[in-house]
């Protein structure tokens, strides 16, 4: 067991990933247990450690030798976040699998939770592969709620491996089946993956993200912000072909940040053929190179929610995405012009340039931080109205 001194807390918040690692859920759990620090609750972040020998393929480097390294490290992010107090920072053991891209548990994650009044789980169906973790009558929390926001489903079936969507189908199965046996209630992030909580008490868009307040005071666009990017893991699932394809057939220069496991195959496609896109690397903090920026561009059809729109619509810049079910959570929001293929891509990304976008009063009160990390509270159990809103969760 790796972990501090434990002792009882309002909340622990269980992540399959962890920054430096830039994905999804290591953002956003680390968000929501800051978010939940910020409202005045006892909060435990559990992370995975993962030793120096496998940090090099997350994220570049061997960057803590210890988990107590990391933990600080950790507690900074947390901090800067907010300005205000952090989340204890716990680790469970983790192994870094190339493989399957992940981090994957190699013990109970629950054996390193102190007895708390909720617990929430990034990843619900992922924190719960390892074979031995305890089931949800054995945890020591009135509410176990799960954040369902990886869609394992699109990455078999695009695996290339044989038989692919049969296996995608017993991949639902089986997450169905821990999502069944370790929680209480869950939270698919979009309607995309909601299969994987049918039959179980879940909340369809109930809105558990937000976005960092720095995002709305990126300064607006103005008739000479012209700036296209991309912003994400580079992997090929995210649509880094159709943003090179895009930027070919335009020939309007997109800026590419991000890196991960296929960037050099990236760069020697975007070599071959010749588009305008440049290759800036990774940030930890987007919102700080947005000034120039007028359209994000994300063809990605993998997502679940992609916290990257969010940021970008809630400063205020036109986004131009796929036309897929994960989002349509974005859809209201007329700065959001999706595209079914190539041609529609590029009309999109002809009317994002030429048209200013529209106030985002609607996708910052949506996507508002404080609002978002208060429901998670509420929906965990952790303060009066969570039971009416328990009470309300149809099952789907």
């Amino acid at each position: 067991m790796i972990s501090g001194g434990q002792q009882n807390v309002d909340v622990a918040v269980i992540t399959s990933a962890a920054l430096p690692w830039r994905t999804g859920p290591a953002y956003l759990s680390l968000r929501q247990a800051a978010g939940l620090r910020a409202l005045g609750l006892r909060v435990s972040y559990v992370a995975p450690w993962v030793p120096p020998r496998a940090q090099a393929w997350l994220w570049g480097a061997p960057r803590f030798v210890t988990a107590s390294e990391h933990a600080t490290w950790l507690t900074a992010e947390a901090q800067a976040m907010t300005g205000g107090p952090a989340p204890t920072v716990l680790h469970y053991r983790g192994h870094a699998s190339r493989r399957l891209r992940s981090i994957v548990p190699v013990q109970d994650v629950f054996g390193v939770v102190p007895s708390a009044r909720a617990v929430i789980l990034a990843e619900p169906e992922h924190l719960c592969w390892f074979p031995r973790t305890r089931p949800r009558r054995a945890v020591e929390a009135r509410t176990v709620l799960g954040l369902v926001m990886t869609n394992y489903g699109h990455y078999i079936r695009h695996s290339g491996i044989p038989g692919a969507n049969g296996l995608a189908h017993l991949a639902m199965l089986g997450h169905r089946r821990l999502i069944r046996a370790h929680t209480d209630i869950v939270v698919p992030l979009s309607p995309v993956v909601a299969d994987v909580t049918v039959g179980h008490p879940g909340l369809v868009e109930a809105r558990a993200t937000g976005v960092l307040a720095d995002y709305a005071r990126v300064p607006p666009v103005t008739p000479e912000t012209r700036g296209v990017y991309f912003l994400g893991r580079l992997v090929w699932d995210k649509g880094l072909a159709e943003v090179i394809a895009l930027a070919g057939r335009t020939g309007i220069a997109i800026d590419i940040r991000g890196d991960g496991p296929d960037g050099a195959a990236i760069r020697a496609h975007a070599r071959r053929t010749g588009a305008p896109v440049r290759f800036l690397g990774a940030s930890a903090a987007p919102w700080t190179h947005m000034r120039d920026d007028r359209v994000f561009v994300n063809p990605s059809r993998s997502e679940v929610l992609c916290t990257a729109t969010a940021d970008a619509l809630v400063a205020g810049r036109h986004v131009v995405l796929a036309d897929c079910p994960a989002n349509m959570p974005f859809a209201a929001y007329p700065n959001a012009h999706r595209f079914s293929d190539l041609d529609g891509a590029v009309i999109a990304l002809s009317h994002a340039l030429r048209t200013p976008p529209a106030p985002p009063d609607a996708v910052r009160r949506d996507f508002d931080w404080e609002r978002a990390c208060a429901r998670l509270a509420a929906l965990s159990g952790l303060d009066g109205p969570a039971a009416a809103s328990r009470r309300d969760a149809c099952s789907i």
